[in-house]
């Protein structure tokens, strides 16, 4: 058997109830989706038609089951989008720095284990775990919000922050992303607690970073409205940029009106030279570009932090 198997059983042994725990947690919320996909959506459809039906009169309309759909999906897709900070919190506390910490990882390191080996078993086996869990919830996610479609009009728009991430691959890249920087914290920083802090803090920074990236890394559209229609894309994809499209044809910022009535704003805007509302935004169509492009510069993120792993292990045992 190879050292690499051994120290692969070795590293499932000390992780198992890590494991266990995901494992558990990926199936309750396997459980939870595909109920919100079948069963729930079909009490809310139903709860929907009704209040649709019932309009503005005086009826009463039993709507528990639209209301339970909704507190059930703002929940998951609250947990789905924390899901990062729970895997950072265990890959800073527990991947490398304990073993560092309690001084196991040099016994393995002398009784046939090179210290590369060692680190390729602690990253292998987790990322395996984490994308197949991760990327499970992620794709029940999607297919529990598009089960509403059609069918109710509170359907949450796909550009929202936490439903944005929770839908779609880069969520799991995120994960990753936080396992590899928790592996190069522990091996920087071994000391368990600190290490745990600063692990979840740089996911943190990483997720933001990629977050306000994200609508730059595909072309976005330019649409033009007239004042009365206020902003393309406003309610209906991701913003990039605003402003005021001027006689001259020219894109400036919007002047700053603060009347409450909007003929009022549109005279001060056309003393200004203004024609009209640009919006620079990403439709639902870049769902996808955005989507991959988003995942492959955090994976690139990823196998940077993995290889400055190794050069740290490599300094740190000579």
């Amino acid at each position: 058997m190879s050292t690499l198997s051994v120290s692969a059983r070795w590293t499932f042994r000390l992780h198992r109830w890590a494991v266990i725990m995901w494992a558990s947690l990926v199936a309750v919320g396997t459980g939870v989706l595909l109920w919100m996909a079948g069963p729930l959506m079909d009490e809310a459809a139903r709860g929907w038609q009704q209040v649709q039906a019932c309009g503005e009169g005086p009826c009463i309309v039993r709507d528990d089951g639209l209301s339970l759909y909704m507190s059930t999906y703002d929940l998951v897709t609250d947990a789905l989008f924390l899901m990062p900070f729970l895997v950072a919190a265990w890959a800073g506390a527990t991947l490398t720095a304990r073993e560092l910490e309690s001084g196991t990882a040099l016994p393995a390191w002398t009784q046939g284990v090179s210290p590369a080996r060692w680190l390729a078993s602690r990253l292998a086996l987790p990322a395996v775990v984490v994308t197949a869990g991760a990327g499970l919830l992620v794709a029940l996610h999607r297919y529990a919000w598009s089960s509403s479609e059609g069918r109710m009009g509170t359907r949450a728009g796909w550009w929202l922050l936490r439903t944005f991430y929770a839908n779609g691959p880069a969520l799991v890249a995120v994960c990753l992303a936080a396992l590899a920087v928790g592996a190069l914290t522990g091996l920087l920083v071994p000391r368990t607690l600190p290490a745990l802090g600063i692990t979840v803090a740089v996911t943190a920074l990483l997720f933001t970073a990629a977050h306000w990236l994200m609508p730059y890394l595909w072309p976005s559209v330019t649409e033009v409205n007239d004042f009365g229609h206020g902003y393309a894309g406003e309610f209906s994809g991701i913003e990039v940029t605003h402003g005021m499209v001027t006689s001259t044809g020219a894109h400036v910022p919007t002047p700053y009106c603060a009347a409450d009535v909007t003929d009022r704003c549109q005279r001060l805007y056309e003393r200004h030279g203004g024609t009209g509302f640009f919006s620079s935004y990403h439709p639902e169509s870049h769902y996808w570009p955005l989507q991959l492009t988003t995942s492959a510069v955090l994976l690139v993120v990823t196998a940077l932090l993995t290889a400055a792993s190794f050069v740290v292990l490599r300094r740190r045992t000579g």
